[in-house]
C-alpha cells in the first residue's frame, strides 16, 4: 500500500527535518518516489555601495585602488557590473609602470558560471617587419622614410596591424621617435585611426584620425588631432631635437599612450626625458565603438625620416599567424641615452587582487577577499559560482537520514549517494518560484531488510553544484513511499 508522506520547511537553505507522531512503519525492501516540489528562490542581488566599492590590486608596481560604480546589480544587469570592474580596474592602469605597459583586465564568468578576473600581457614589440607599407622604405628600422610619390599624404606604415589599447580595455603605447625632419614641409605624423590604413584608400589624411601628432618640420610647434580637436590644432610646444646622427637615440620621440582609462599624446624630449603631456591637449576617454588602429603616414621623402617604433596590440593572438612563438621575436625594450621612456617589464611579480568587504567578495564566489599570486598575468577563479546564474535549474533532492540504491557519478563525488532525485524547475526560469511534478514516479529501494520506524525525515535540496539554495517562505515536497 502506498503512503504519501507532506514534508513542509521554513528553512532558508531548502533543509527539511520533519517528525511524524503517529505510528507509522515500513514494510522490509520498501520503495521510496518523489512527487513534487515547490519552493521560491531568493532573489538574488549584488549590493556596491561606499561601504564595499572600492577594489585595490597590485599589478607589480604597488598598490592601485579604484572605486567600482555604486549600484545593485541582478542577473538581469550582471553585465553592466562586470564592464564596470573592467572599466575601472583598466583605469588604474598607467603606463608610466612598466608592469602595466600592454595589460588589459577581463573580469567575466566562465563556463562553469565562476566569476574570472584576469589580465592579458601584450609584449612591447617593434612591429616595424609585421606592419604593411606604402611608398615607404622599411629596410632599416633605425632610419625609415618616404620612398617615392608626391608631396602628399599618400605614404604610410602601419597596415595589417593589430588593433591598440584604447585606454577602456587596458594600457598600451605607440611610440615612434624622430630621425630627421627638414626645415620646411608637413613631415610626418603618428595616429591611431578607426580606419585601417588598407582601408584609407591610398588618402592617408591625418584628419582621418582620431589621436594624432604630426612633426611637421623644424621649425613649426607639434600639431595634433584628437576628440575635442578632430581637424589638425597647433600646439605650444617645438620639436627640440630632431637631426641626424642620433646615434645616441636623444631625437624627440611622439607617443600616443593608453593610460588611466584614458588616450594621452606625449612627447619625450630632452627637457623631459620622462614624458611631457603634449601641451594643448589633455588626456582624453575614447567614446568610439570602434577598435582603433596605428599609422604612421609620411608626407614628404625629403629629409625627414623616423625611427624605433614600439607598440603593444591590445590582442596578442588574434589571429592564427600570430603565436606566442613569433610575437616574442619581435619583443624589444629599447635603450635611450637621455630619454626615459617607461619600457615594459613583462616578468613574473607578486600580484594581488583584494575586494573591500568579505561579503563582495563571498557574493561573486571567493572564499577569501585577497587574491594573490606570484605571475606574469592575473588568473584568479572564484571557488563558487554565482548562484543567479544557473540556468539550468537543475536541483539534487538528498535524504539525510534513509539510505537508498542510488549513486552519484559526477566529478567529485562518484561514491554510493542518498539521491532521491535529481529535479528541474518546469516554471518559467526567469522567475523566482520553482515547480517540479512528476508524471511518472521512479521508486529507489531502501533496502531496509526489517521493519523500520520511522519518526522523522530529514532531506536537503542542493544545485548541481553541491551549493545551498536560499529561498524565500515556506517550502513543500510530497514523497511516496510503497
Amino acid at each position: 500500500m502506498v503512503k504519501l508522506i507532506r514534508l513542509k520547511s521554513d528553512n532558508d537553505k531548502l533543509y527539511f527535518n520533519n517528525n511524524i507522531q503517529s505510528d507509522l512503519v515500513l514494510k522490509p525492501n520498501s520503495k521510496i518516489g518523489l512527487q513534487n516540489v515547490s519552493f521560491e528562490k531568493k532573489e538574488q542581488n549584488i549590493v556596491i555601495d561606499n561601504e564595499n566599492k572600492e577594489i585595490t590590486f597590485d599589478n607589480g608596481g604597488g598598490d592601485v585602488s579604484v572605486d567600482l560604480t555604486e549600484q545593485i546589480y541582478n542577473k538581469n544587469n550582471f553585465k553592466d557590473f562586470k564592464d564596470d570592474m573592467n572599466l575601472q580596474c583598466n583605469s588604474g592602469l598607467n603606463s608610466s609602470e612598466p608592469t602595466d605597459i600592454g595589460i588589459g583586465f577581463t573580469c567575466r564568468v566562465n563556463n562553469a558560471n565562476k566569476f574570472k578576473i584576469e589580465t592579458a600581457l601584450a609584449f612591447q614589440i617593434n612591429p616595424t617587419t609585421r606592419f604593411g607599407a606604402i611608398n615607404v622604405n622599411k629596410s632599416d628600422p633605425s632610419s625609415m622614410f618616404k620612398s617615392t610619390g608626391t608631396s602628399a599624404w599618400d605614404a604610410n606604415i602601419g597596415s595589417n596591424a593589430l588593433s591598440a589599447f584604447d585606454g577602456i580595455n587596458g594600457c598600451g603605447i605607440f611610440r615612434v621617435q624622430i630621425g630627421a625632419l627638414g626645415t620646411t614641409g608637413f613631415g610626418f605624423y603618428i595616429g591611431l585611426s578607426e580606419d585601417e590604413p588598407q582601408d584609407m584608400g591610398g588618402d592617408f589624411n591625418p584628419n582621418k584620425c582620431q589621436f594624432l601628432i604630426n612633426a611637421e618640420n623644424s621649425n613649426s610647434p607639434y600639431r595634433f588631432v584628437d576628440p575635442a580637436n578632430p581637424t589638425l590644432t597647433t600646439s605650444t610646444l617645438n620639436p627640440e631635437s630632431f637631426s641626424l646622427p642620433d646615434t645616441d637615440n636623444d631625437n624627440d620621440i611622439l607617443a600616443i599612450e593608453a593610460s588611466e582609462g584614458k588616450i594621452e599624446l606625449k612627447i619625450y624630449n630632452t627637457s623631459n626625458p620622462a614624458g611631457i603631456i603634449l601641451p594643448g591637449t589633455t588626456p582624453q576617454k575614447y567614446t568610439g565603438t570602434k577598435a582603433l588602429y596605428p599609422i604612421i603616414g609620411v608626407y614628404q621623402a625629403a629629409n625627414t625620416n623616423f625611427k624605433n617604433i614600439s607598440y603593444t596590440f591590445s590582442q596578442d593572438y588574434s589571429e592564427p599567424t600570430l603565436t606566442n612563438t613569433n610575437i616574442k621575436e619581435l619583443k624589444e625594450n629599447l635603450v635611450f641615452s637621455t630619454l626615459t621612456p617607461p619600457q615594459q617589464d613583462d616578468t613574473e611579480q607578486n600580484k594581488s587582487f583584494e575586494f573591500e568587504t568579505s561579503a563582495l567578495a563571498l557574493s561573486l564566489g571567493f572564499s577569501q577577499r585577497t587574491l594573490s599570486a606570484f605571475v606574469d598575468e592575473f588568473d584568479f577563479v572564484a571557488d563558487e559560482s554565482i548562484r543567479f546564474f544557473d540556468n539550468t535549474e537543475c536541483y539534487l533532492v538528498e535524504a539525510l537520514n534513509l539510505q537508498f540504491d542510488s549513486f552519484d557519478g559526477s566529478k567529485g563525488q562518484e561514491k554510493r549517494r542518498n539521491l532521491l532525485a535529481v529535479i528541474q524547475n518546469i516554471r518559467d526560469r526567469t522567475e523566482p518560484d520553482v515547480l517540479f511534478d512528476s508524471n511518472s514516479i521512479t521508486y529507489i529501494d531502501i533496502n531496509n531488510a526489517f521493519p523500520l520506524p520511522l519518526r522523522n525525515l530529514q532531506f536537503r535540496i542542493l544545485n548541481s553544484d553541491e551549493g545551498e539554495v536560499e529561498v524565500d517562505g515556506f517550502s513543500n515536497m510530497t514523497i511516496l513511499i510503497d
